[in-house]
């Protein structure tokens, strides 16, 4: 007998080679409940939960044993979550009755936008954000039914093909009880309501399921729920198999049989820590992503960001922090950019991006607070520590993941395009952080002009550098003007991040001037170009411009160790002030840094571990700084002492500057 006739009996284990298998044995499915248990649950749900009739009714026939399920009713259980309780019931439910997400998080990096100019509909984006929350149940609004159908055959494809089960669902039927929620669907279309327990958490198992039981989704949303003789046809089939003789049985056949029914936990309400805090729409949320973004780590690196962004800038609509619908629904990348012109919320296609990087990145207190809600909710994973730290590194990912929605699906750009530009986002965001900046309306040219007049009056970047070299930033990604860091031509590899490579040329005129014309080109659709020191394309053997690549601004242009060239006019003494006050700022930030670094208990690991031992030569170092800085500020005091001019100050300079910048 062959490995595959032994896994035809119906015996208790299937030995396979060196595998066990211990298939869910094949039982025969009750009948449905008698309709006076249905009614009382159904009451039950109303008077003690909330839900509403239309909801309630479609619990109640949910279930294979609804007497066990109405004394949970009078008193669900409870599951805790950062924020507050999860309530809720479980029991043996009808796996046809059970609606997978059409909106699986999972799928998420599948997504293509209607900004990219690709095939792209928000149909399935709208339906998942008009999620209403209720005591009991959710609400949310389709165009019609066939949308939502459509909508939840594209999810159930997806999830399948994106999250193949191992071992087959076949073999054991749904093993790990999904959980969900009644969710009531309204259609624009006029279309009568209709309420399913929508599942938030199992979607891959409740989908593999349904189609080894043949279902499809009119099944499970309209035909099942419709009335008593479409279960008890599904209930006399399965038992039909049942009866059949064990050497006449499919894989397929068994496989209907173990995936019948299901352990189900239907969550029925919240209570938060803090009223009005967090309603259950966003308690599932958090639920969801605790379950796949701290425990089983499942999901691929660009859906988690797809999804944590998105709930970043929800959380920002909500908190008022956005100039429109239409401005949330083009960061979200929900509309094209000829749509977000006419809204007249987006000019220039670099507006976005630096919009989208201020809002991740940015100091201001209400806007840290709200992009920082939701992440915070993920990173905690107990109560033990009580303080997450949400950092700037931690939020950029969510920033670009939403910047490359733009090009996703978008022709001549695939995947490694794609990637490539996500890397060198990410590597110099940290140019946001030159100098507190704020997205401005104004043109290239007075743009400009500002940095400029900041870098002549303080020395140093300032607001409007910080904001040039942002939107340079994007262009530069977009059009492969610069690349990561490479780490293949020894010592003389250039391992400065693209931020840093910004952040040198910000400091002089003439890297201001190429970063306006790495702006300049790109808003005309082009490759930005190399330029002579007349500002004029420099022309290759072709006779065509010479596009301006990584390698000449790193290695020729703007190299590692080179100090910038001084402003026209500024004083040399002042400059080197202003450099050894940022140098000090450096350290200061440092040292923060190391003393911020945590153990999984919350305690500073410096306390624990200390530093290594070349720490003392750094001790030795600074201590000699110490003392020639002890020596230079007495003699300033002598200097001010005996003249009626104070020497030049890099703090009068910076406020001079900022007054000027202002």
């Amino acid at each position: 007998m062959t490995p595959s006739e032994v896994r035809h009996l119906s015996v208790p284990s299937h030995v396979i080679g060196e595998m066990t298998e211990m298939p869910k044995p094949l039982r025969r499915l009750p009948e449905l409940a008698d309709p006076s248990q249905i009614r009382a649950l159904r009451s039950a749900a109303r008077k003690s939960l909330g839900m509403s009739d239309r909801a309630a009714g479609a619990m109640s026939t949910m279930w294979v044993r609804p007497e066990a399920i109405l004394p949970q009713v009078e008193q669900p259980r409870r599951m805790r979550i950062p924020g507050g309780d999860l309530l809720y019931i479980e029991g043996l439910a009808w796996v046809p009755r059970l609606m997978a997400d059409p909106f699986n998080p999972r799928n998420a990096a599948e997504y293509l936008y209607p900004l990219s100019g690709a095939n792209a509909s928000s149909t399935e984006q709208d339906i998942a954000s008009s999620v209403r929350s209720e005591r009991a149940e959710l609400k949310m609004t389709a165009p019609s039914r066939d949308a939502l159908l459509n909508a939840l055959h594209n999810g159930m494809t997806k999830t399948r093909r994106n999250n193949v089960l191992y071992p087959p669902i076949g073999d054991q039927g749904i093993m790990d009880a999904p959980f969900g929620v009644m969710t009531v669907f309204s259609f624009e279309d006029g279309s009568p309501d209709i309420a399913v327990p929508e599942v938030r958490e199992g979607t891959s198992r409740v989908s593999h399921a349904q189609a080894e039981l043949r279902l499809e989704p009119e099944d499970t949303v309209l035909r099942m729920p419709s009335g008593a003789r479409a279960m008890t046809d599904f209930i006399n089939e399965i038992n039909n198999i049942v009866e059949k003789p064990v050497n006449d049985l499919t894989e397929n056949d068994k496989a209907r049989v173990r995936c019948a029914t299901a352990n189900f936990i239907l969550i029925v309400g919240f209570e938060a820590d803090h009223p009005a805090s967090i309603d259950l729409a966003e308690a599932l949320k958090t639920k969801v992503a605790q379950e796949h973004l701290n425990t089983k780590r499942d999901w691929s690196e660009t859906a988690q960001n797809a999804v944590m962004a998105d709930d970043c800038l929800e959380a920002a609509f909500g908190a008022g922090l956005l100039s429109s619908s239409d401005e949330y629904a083009w960061l979200r990348g929900l509309t094209t950019a000829e749509a977000a012109a006419a809204a007249d919320v987006s000019r220039d296609a670099d507006d976005r991006a630096a919009r989208l990087l201020w809002l991740f990145t940015t100091d201001e207190p209400a806007v840290h607070s709200a992009i920082r809600r939701p992440i915070a909710f993920v990173l905690r994973k107990d109560n033990a520590r009580k303080q997450v730290q949400v950092r700037k590194t931690t939020k950029v990912p969510y920033a670009v993941e939403l910047v490359a929605r733009e090009f996703r699906g978008r022709p001549g750009y695939p995947d490694s395009t794609v990637d490539r530009m996500i890397k060198v986002l990410e590597n110099g965001a940290k140019i946001s952080g030159t100098s507190p900046w704020v997205v401005n309306s104004r043109s290239l040219k007075l743009l400009q002009a500002a940095a400029l007049a900041e870098l002549q009056s303080s020395g140093k970047p300032g607001k409007s550098c910080t904001e040039l070299a942002v939107r340079a930033l994007y262009y530069a990604a977009v059009h492969d003007v610069l690349r990561v860091p490479r780490n293949d031509q020894g010592e003389h590899s250039d391992r400065r991040s693209v931020a840093d490579v910004l952040d040198a040329m910000v400091r002089t005129p003439r890297g201001i001037e190429q970063l306006a014309f790495i702006v300049r080109d790109g808003r005309r659709g082009q490759r930005p170009v190399l330029r002579d020191e007349a500002g004029e394309p420099v022309a290759g053997a072709d006779g065509q411009p010479v596009p301006l690549k990584n390698e000449k601004l790193r290695y020729d242009l703007f190299p590692k160790g080179q100090r910038g060239n001084e402003p026209p006019g500024q004083d040399p003494f002042l400059a080197a002030q202003i450099r050894l006050k940022e140098a000090v700022d450096a350290l200061s930030t440092a040292v923060d840094d190391v003393s911020e670094v945590q153990d999984d208990d919350g305690n500073p690991l410096v306390e624990e571990q200390g530093l290594p031992a070349n720490a003392k030569a750094w001790r030795k170092q600074l201590n000699k700084i110490a003392e020639q800085l002890s020596e230079w500020y007495d003699i300033g005091v002598e200097f001010r002492a005996s003249n009626a001019e104070a020497p030049a100050s890099p703090m009068a300079a910076t406020g001079s500057g900022e007054a000027a910048a202002a």
